[in-house]
C-alpha cells in the first residue's frame, strides 16, 4: 500500500528539504526515465524545464538495495519499477502561471514479485522508517492549509502575501514554468 505527503515548497524549502534527506546517509536522487539501464546519479535537482525535472527519485544506498530498472519501447527509455524497488518519488512543487503547484513525496511500501505479481511483500523496515522520517520533517516544518496539504515556511508566507496554491496543472509542456 503506498504512501504519500502533499506539501506546497518554495525553492527555500526545497534545498532545506533535500539537506535534511541527505543529511544522515548516502541518498541516490535521479530522475524518473533515462536513456540507459545504468542509474545515473544527481549531484543537484535537475533544472527546470530539463527532461523529467519534475518527478526525481530518492534511493536510500546505504539501506536499500539497487532499484529495478525496466525499458520502455514505447519512449525508447528506461524507468525505475517503484512497486518493486525501495525507492521515495519527490514530485517537485513549482510556479505555473503564478501559481505555486503541489509537489508530494510517494512510496509504496508493500512490493510486488514481478515474476507472480499476485504475490506481495513486505519492503524493509529501514525503508519504511526512512520514509515516516521525511513525511515526518515535512509535517513539522509545515502548517496545514484548508484541505490538509502541508505548506513549507516559504511556500505558506507565499500564500501570505498573496500568492494562489494550485493542487494540480494539467500538462502544457515546460515553457510556461517559472522559477519560484
Amino acid at each position: 500500500m503506498g504512501k504519500q505527503v502533499n506539501f506546497y515548497m518554495t525553492d527555500s524549502d526545497e534545498k532545506e528539504f533535500i539537506e535534511f534527506v541527505q543529511s544522515d546517509r548516502s541518498v541516490g536522487v535521479f530522475t524518473y526515465a533515462m536513456p540507459t539501464e545504468e542509474l545515473r546519479l544527481l549531484s543537484a535537482l535537475p533544472e527546470r524545464g530539463t527532461p523529467f525535472w519534475y518527478s526525481v527519485y530518492l534511493w536510500d544506498r546505504d539501506n536499500s538495495p539497487k532499484p529495478i530498472v525496466e525499458y520502455v519501447p514505447e519512449q525508447q527509455y528506461y524507468v525505475v519499477e517503484p512497486l518493486a524497488s525501495e525507492v521515495i518519488k519527490f514530485s517537485r512543487s513549482y510556479i505555473d502561471e503564478g501559481q505555486l503547484v503541489r509537489g508530494r513525496i510517494w512510496a509504496e511500501t508493500v512490493g510486488w514479485h514481478r515474476e507472480d505479481p499476485a504475490r506481495t511483500f513486505q519492503k524493509s523496515e529501514a525503508f519504511r522508517r526512512w520514509f515516516s522520517r521525511l513525511a515526518s520533517w515535512i509535517k513539522r516544518k509545515g502548517i496545514r492549509d484548508h484541505v490538509g496539504d502541508f505548506m513549507l515556511p516559504g511556500a505558506a508566507q507565499y500564500a501570505k502575501d498573496g500568492g494562489r496554491l494550485a493542487q494540480v496543472v494539467f500538462a502544457r509542456g515546460d515553457e510556461h514554468i517559472q522559477k519560484r
